[in-house]
């Protein structure tokens, strides 16, 4: 079995696309795995499907590999098109083909997103909340989009009107999904107080979540989650029920 960081696709034609697949070293057919499925931020957009695994959570796997005994799918959307729709419903087909080709353990699939990818990974989790066993969003927004448009258009319906609170549908969708999201008190592109909005509104749903707000930090908190052991250690032990 090939192991380390795997070029693969998914997909024909021009839906094709092209993405990381990053395999332990001691990876073993006979026994289930752990599987991430992380969605980049917008500086790591294009077609070679590389940039994605070289900062931030593919950063974290080279430093320590043996911290992370798990598959990770890093997919890749263009720099100019971002995190779309269509390139969600990209993603999950890639999550599907290698659910389908490796020993993937159902029950321990996660989701993490950092920046534009944590809006997507909000975005995701709230179409599809008894997908993932748990989620790692770092310096994302869920506020100024509309949830049942952007990126929830054209995919599978939530059963929320257009113009309905998106925090409030988060809340309520998600909070039986253990969530650790991370922020930067004095973040300059997504301000803080939506990562606070969140907080607040997985509170008043008694969700199983750890808001952790850096203070004096701005946008690039990035290497303080995915860096910790902590993290790690918190992920990998959560399982979804059913």
């Amino acid at each position: 079995m090939v192991t380390g960081f795997l070029d693969q696709y998914v997909g024909e034609g021009p839906a094709r696309r092209r993405h990381q697949l990053y395999v332990p070293c001691n990876y073993d057919a006979n026994q289930s795995w752990p599987l991430l499925v992380f969605l980049h931020g917008a500086g790591e957009g294009g077609r070679n499907a590389l940039l994605p695994t070289e900062y931030q959570l593919g950063s974290a796997i080279r430093r320590d590999p043996g911290r992370f005994p798990a598959l990770a799918l890093f997919p890749q959307v263009s720099q100019t098109v971002g995190w779309t729709p269509r390139e969600i419903v990209s993603a999950r087909a890639a999550l599907d083909q290698i659910i389908a080709d490796y020993a993937i353990d159902d029950h321990r699939i996660y989701l993490s997103g950092v920046s534009c990818g944590g809006i997507a990974a909000w975005r995701w989790l709230t179409r599809d909340p008894n997908r993932f066993a748990a989620a790692l969003v770092v310096c994302g927004r869920l506020g100024g989009y509309d949830t049942a448009g952007d990126l929830i258009a054209g995919a599978d319906a939530i059963g929320a009107a257009a113009g309905a609170d998106p925090f409030e549908q988060l809340a309520r969708r998600i909070a039986h999904v253990p969530v650790w999201f991370f922020h930067g008190d004095d973040d300059p592109l997504y301000p803080v107080e939506d990562a606070r909005a969140i907080a607040a509104a997985l509170k008043r749903y008694d969700a199983r979540f750890r808001y952790s707000e850096l203070a004096g930090f701005g946008h690039d908190v990035w290497d303080i989650a995915y860096y910790a052991e902590a993290v790690w250690d918190w992920l990998f032990s959560q399982q979804r029920d059913s």
